[in-house]
């Protein structure tokens, strides 16, 4: 009994180490960013990386970045988010759907907030095929697609899905990233702040729904 309890506890420690060590990747990652962003540094290089990016452009490109970034939208994510919910809650999976939901709920949030601490104004190299009037940092449509994809692995990994959850995921992530920064409607330092503060939201989710006081409500 003593073999068992000293493994539950160093498993349960492990894993809030885990939670703690993601944490701090993430706001570490976040502050350093955004340092940089107040103080205007290496914006030469957010802007030498979107130029790179559209000597790329082309045609197809431009339709197919134009659609794609919508899927990062209020009205893409909103549909997403209804679609898994309804989902989860048709299957009963109550715990599931309250991650996803607060983790995608919280992010919308904290981006309003964010966007209006720092006011950082969007690009403008070239001629935009869309028009964004809200403040560029962070990425709103990296937030929130982080939010939803990592949520979403979350809740998958401990079942025969986490892989398809996994590559599916990073996809969305990564597609709606660059399609923002091929729009040029945010720079580089937009996204990764975006995904930073994403990532460190859904370990505060994760911590909430996995404490006792939780688990034991729910049992």
């Amino acid at each position: 009994m003593q073999k068992i309890f000293s493994y539950l506890l160093s498993h349960r420690i492990f894993s809030l180490s885990l939670y703690f060590a993601l944490f701090i990747i993430f706001v570490t990652g976040f502050v350093q960013i955004a340092d940089e962003v107040l103080e205007g540094e290496h914006l030469w290089l957010d802007e030498k990386i979107l130029q790179t990016i559209n000597g790329f452009s082309t045609p197809f490109w431009d339709g197919f970045f134009v659609i794609v970034t919508q899927l990062g939208g209020v009205l893409g994510i909103i549909a997403i988010s209804i679609g898994l919910l309804s989902i989860l809650v048709l299957r009963r999976k109550y715990k599931q759907a309250l991650i996803i939901g607060s983790t995608v709920a919280g992010a919308a949030l904290l981006n309003l907030v964010l966007k209006l601490l720092f006011e950082r104004a969007r690009p403008d190299l070239w001629e935009q095929l869309i028009v964004e009037t809200s403040f560029s940092f962070p990425s709103g449509h990296a937030m929130i697609s982080a939010a939803i994809a990592l949520s979403v692995i979350y809740v998958c990994w401990k079942t025969r899905y986490r892989y398809t959850a996994l590559i599916l995921g990073s996809l969305f992530i990564l597609v709606i990233g660059l399609s923002r920064l091929y729009l040029g409607v945010h720079y580089p330092t937009d996204i990764l702040a975006g995904w930073c503060v994403s990532g460190a939201w859904l370990v505060v989710v994760a911590l909430v729904f996995d404490s006792k006081t939780f688990r034991r409500k729910k049992a």
